[in-house]
Formats: structure tokens, C-alpha cells, sequence
């Protein structure tokens, strides 16, 4: 007989990845678009991709916690945990401001401000580290 929980960690985890999905995908099309990448994509139809990343988040934080608490022994201790937890925070951040830049004005433009390229570059640094670190964390005892 199997135990009842034998496919709840493989759960978590792919819910943890489609979380990822949702905050990763309309990241990035909203740093590359910033960044000049489908110039002929109105930066404004970008503005509801927000509520997809913050679904997304919200499901990533609570399969996160799940699946820390699996194994808090182990991962609690490794520095890349801290890693990857420092660069979400911050490309959440990065996120957030970025937010405010392109889209806190009234009138719709798709003129990018310099400051807007810049967060987008650390945008996509800041979550690749996430995604390395949380690979990482695999592998490292």
C-alpha cells in the first residue's frame, strides 16, 4: 500500500515551478520590452501582467514554505537558501519600483526612462541568481 502523502512533495514542487512561471514570464517580457526587445508591443498592454506576477508570488511563497518546511533541517542551514530568499526580496523590489516608473504616470508613454532600462538589466540578474541558487539548493548537503 502507498502512503497517502507519496505524491505531495512532487505536487508542491510542480505548483512551486507554475508559480515560478507566473512571476518569471511577465518579468521578463516586461525587462525585455523595457530593455527594446518587440518595440512594436505597447508598453501599456503590459500593465495587468502585475496581477499575474503577484498571483504567481503568492502561490510560490505558500509551496515555498511547504516545501522548506520539509526539509528546514537542511536547507535552513545552506547559504545559498539565504541567496536565493536576499534576491527575490530584492528583484521584488526592483520589480515594484519598476512598477512606479513605467506606469505611475497618468498619461500612457512608451518612452523608457534610463532609470527603467537599468532595473530591468538587474530585474533579470536578480532572478536569474534566484533561479541558480534554487537549483543549487538541490544539490548541496
Amino acid at each position: 500500500s502507498t502512503a497517502p502523502t507519496l505524491l505531495a512533495y512532487p505536487t508542491i514542487l510542480m505548483l512551486h515551478t507554475v508559480g515560478l512561471a507566473m512571476v518569471l514570464g511577465p518579468a521578463w517580457v516586461l525587462d525585455l520590452r523595457l530593455l527594446g526587445v518587440g518595440a512594436e508591443l505597447p508598453i501599456e498592454s503590459l500593465r495587468g501582467a502585475f496581477r499575474v506576477m503577484w498571483l504567481g508570488f503568492t502561490l510560490n511563497a505558500s509551496t515555498g514554505v511547504a516545501l522548506f518546511i520539509a526539509e528546514a533541517d537542511d536547507k535552513g542551514l545552506l547559504w545559498v537558501f539565504w541567496v536565493k530568499l536576499a534576491s527575490i526580496a530584492l528583484a521584488l523590489i526592483v520589480t515594484a519600483r519598476l512598477k512606479g516608473l513605467v506606469f505611475g504616470s497618468a498619461r500612457a508613454s512608451d518612452e523608457v526612462p534610463g532609470a527603467a532600462k537599468s532595473l530591468a538589466v538587474v530585474s533579470i540578474g536578480l532572478w536569474l541568481l534566484a533561479i541558480t541558487a534554487g537549483r543549487l539548493m538541490a544539490y548541496l548537503k
